[in-house]
């Protein structure tokens, strides 16, 4: 195997809460020098198909992925699930999913008109498209309206946890989520677990977690550093990725600057068998 192959395994199209299409997505990790690449969009997997033809056509071996996110001891974790096989029932599943996601967007959007904010949720569901509406596309937004003077900061200020816009998701629990993935035969693998504590991923072990997103531009190298040794102690799968959702080609979240070795898709590959 050449040595030098690099993946990314965790990428958003505009599925979800991604700028380009997934077609577009799949050419950017080409042009990056990759040779493979995985579409791993917020709970829904709609845009595998185009993904999947694209990276046909540009001879990039694809990853079709989705990322679902629970709500676990009061720290939000999204746990990564790769090479789905039962589509049918795993989309029907994420519907019920999304369906919250609106409900949330509504209740978000009175909080900022009460802040003072001329917004409404019309706006979201246009820039969200045909995906179900974020958190994300409510940033761009509150960008484009020259509310804030980064997306950084609309999370800091407005959206993120503990400011005066959230509003706490309504996750599926976590227990639903793995069994989900296990009904699925996707490969469950927690994302960019960060400070996540070693409680949680031994809960989440225990319901059949299979790997660990070890690379991930939240993460330095000390803190890659200690969850590799924890996938080596724990015999888990190693992941890394660029989670780039559409940023600027120089900041550390577009494909290729998170890459990892081939090696860890083939050892993943072998959970499909």
């Amino acid at each position: 195997m050449d040595m030098q192959k690099k993946v990314d395994f965790h990428m958003h199209s505009n599925a979800s809460d991604g700028l380009f299409s997934p077609q577009k997505l799949i050419k950017i990790a080409a042009d990056a020098g990759l040779s493979a690449a995985g579409i791993t969009d917020h709970e829904t997997i709609s845009g595998l198909p185009e993904g999947f033809e694209a990276a046909k056509k540009m001879g990039l071996e694809f990853i079709p992925g989705v990322e679902i996110s629970v709500l676990e001891e009061e720290q939000e974790i999204h746990i990564l699930g790769y090479y789905p096989r039962n589509c049918g029932h795993l989309e029907a599943a994420l519907e019920e999913i999304r369906h919250y996601r609106f409900k949330r967007m509504e209740l978000i959007i009175n909080r900022l008109i009460k802040l003072g904010f001329k917004i409404n949720f019309e706006e979201v569901l246009i820039e969200a498209g045909e995906a179900a509406p974020g958190r994300l596309h409510l940033a761009r937004i509150l960008l484009k309206k020259k509310y804030v003077h980064t997306l950084a900061e609309a999370f800091s200020l407005y959206l993120g946890r503990n400011c005066p816009a959230y509003v706490q998701r309504k996750t599926p629990a976590l227990e639903k989520v793995m069994d989900l993935f296990l009904t699925v035969d996707a490969i469950p693998v927690l994302a960019h677990p960060g400070q996540c504590g070693n409680k949680i991923i031994e809960k989440l072990i225990c319901s059949g977690l299979k790997g660990i997103e070890v690379y991930h531009p939240d993460h330095g190298k000390s803190l890659a550093r200690f969850y590799k040794k924890m996938a080596e102690e724990k015999n888990l799968l190693i992941t890394g990725g660029s989670d780039f959702h559409g940023d600027d080609r120089n900041r550390p979240e577009y494909p290729a600057h998170r890459a990892v070795s081939y090696s860890y898709l083939e050892k993943l590959k072998e959970h499909t068998k």
